[in-house]
């Protein structure tokens, strides 16, 4: 594969043997800035002769993190129907700040090398804007990154000037999605995994035309199995549907309601119940505080709803509950209330919602 080896990096042009010269020296010199390594040692992987490339996944789910092979062609395809669903191109500016560990900071790589555009490169960090002088067209943010960017007024303002953000790693808190429905600038939730090399799908999230729907890239279609689960048909990925472990409705052809994943579905006396589906009902009585819907063990119903808060005061919690009793019908009301100092997290930042329930029970 000898296409897409030119990469524009922070303002300057590096053909497919400086590019491979430049990142052997940066690897050599960043031994104290393991961000810095890992993103000039995928950019050397991928000028480097062979057609595949290894991707970690998160382990979000409560697995072990594995590691996954892909060809390189397969990088490029996923790259290119972002870039013609949002009309990247040459002369745009794109954000890098997330891990090129896992396959959302590799993917905005490889899209400026498929696009042309140059690839701005900023330390992680909970907010990658501050400081950030160039104009930006394209950006991938985590939640966390987005909240902290719009809670401070300098960066706010940079956030509403990038024309086009995607915000995937982790599902949008409703109380955020609130505030970006009036922002200008197109915002997009993304439904994203590894196995599809980063999202199939988005959701606009700010200004005219924000949906509730996720709404599929062109080329990819989705139907679902006995259980309700999202099958991905996506040819360019692979010739085998992907099954995900992922509860859809579908709306029509190009457009589906995520109810949550499989996984963390409660049968709780018969009746089913999706945590996500709660989490967003509930989402904006908790305004300082990270909180899921889990389950537990319950000798009448099977399995009783509960719900853990991370960081709260006892008094506090009093004062919620009366007000989750307000919005939640009784199946979906949550029978006891957990509280933990911290959450747990993988290495990119996902809550462990087993281990955490664990260790808060």
């Amino acid at each position: 594969m000898n296409a897409f080896k030119k990469l524009t990096l922070n303002g300057q042009t590096y053909l497919q043997d400086e590019l491979f010269h430049l990142t052997e020296q940066k690897m050599k010199h960043a031994d104290s800035d393991e961000e810095e390594f890992t993103l000039y040692s995928f950019i050397h992987q991928w000028v480097s002769p062979g057609d595949t490339l290894e991707v970690k996944t998160s382990g979000s789910t409560g697995g072990v993190p594995k590691v996954k092979v892909f060809q390189k062609k397969q990088f490029i395809e996923s790259a290119k129907l972002t870039c013609e669903y949002f009309d990247l191109k040459k002369g745009m500016n794109f954000l890098h700040c997330l891990s090129a560990e896992y396959i959302a900071g590799k993917m905005m790589v490889v899209r400026a090398f498929v696009s042309g555009a140059n690839l701005v490169t900023v330390s992680p960090s909970g907010n990658p804007l501050l400081n950030l002088e160039e104009r930006i067209d394209f950006a991938a943010l985590v939640p966390l990154q987005v909240q902290n960017a719009i809670s401070d007024p300098q960066t706010n303002k940079i956030f509403s000037s990038i024309h086009n953000v995607i915000i995937g790693g982790a599902s949008v808190p409703v109380k955020l999605q609130h505030t970006l429905a009036s922002y200008s600038n197109k915002i997009y939730a993304t439904f994203a995994m590894t196995e599809t090399l980063s999202h199939i799908a988005l959701r606009k999230l700010s200004g005219i035309g924000r949906k509730d729907l996720y709404e599929l890239l062109p080329g990819i279609d989705v139907t679902e199995d006995k259980r309700g689960c999202m099958v991905i048909h996506a040819k360019h990925l692979s010739k085998e549907p992907i099954v995900t472990n992922d509860i859809i409705v579908k709306a029509d052809k190009k457009h589906f309601h995520w109810l949550g994943r499989y996984d963390n579905v409660i049968n709780s006396g018969g009746i089913k119940i999706y945590p996500e589906s709660v989490e967003e009902k509930i989402g904006h009585l908790f305004p300082s505080n990270r909180f899921f819907i889990a389950s537990l063990p319950d000798e009448t119903l099977g399995e009783k709803v509960v719900i853990v808060i991370e960081n709260i005061a006892p008094d506090v919690v009093v004062k919620i509950k009366s007000e989750v009793e307000k919005v939640l019908g009784k199946y979906d009301l949550p029978k006891q209330y957990l509280t933990i100092p911290k959450f747990l997290e993988t290495p990119n930042g996902k809550v462990q919602r087993n281990e955490t329930l664990r260790l808060a029970v």
